[in-house]
């Protein structure tokens, strides 16, 4: 079995990304070495890999309660 190396095209850098993508480019260095999408690390600077963010974006938590979470009596709106 052979390795065959992943071209470069499917990198871009975390600056590249973040402006693709809507995340800030902190949140992606985070899940680069928290190891929750692929990249590669060269000196200060990480190149993200495309496939991992695309799928990570594609099914990535949603913000804002749960459904069916219920909140306590001080969270709910105060009607106007």
């Amino acid at each position: 079995m052979t390795d065959t190396p992943t071209p470069i095209t499917d990198y871009i850098s975390t600056k590249e990304a973040s402006t693709r993508y809507g995340l800030t480019q902190a949140y992606i260095r985070r899940l680069l070495r928290r190891g929750t999408i692929q990249g590669q690390r060269f000196a200060h600077d990480w190149l993200v890999y495309i496939p991992s963010l695309d799928a990570y974006t594609a099914n990535r938590p949603k913000r804002g309660l749960k459904p069916g979470t219920k909140l306590s009596p001080r969270r709910k709106a105060v009607p106007s």
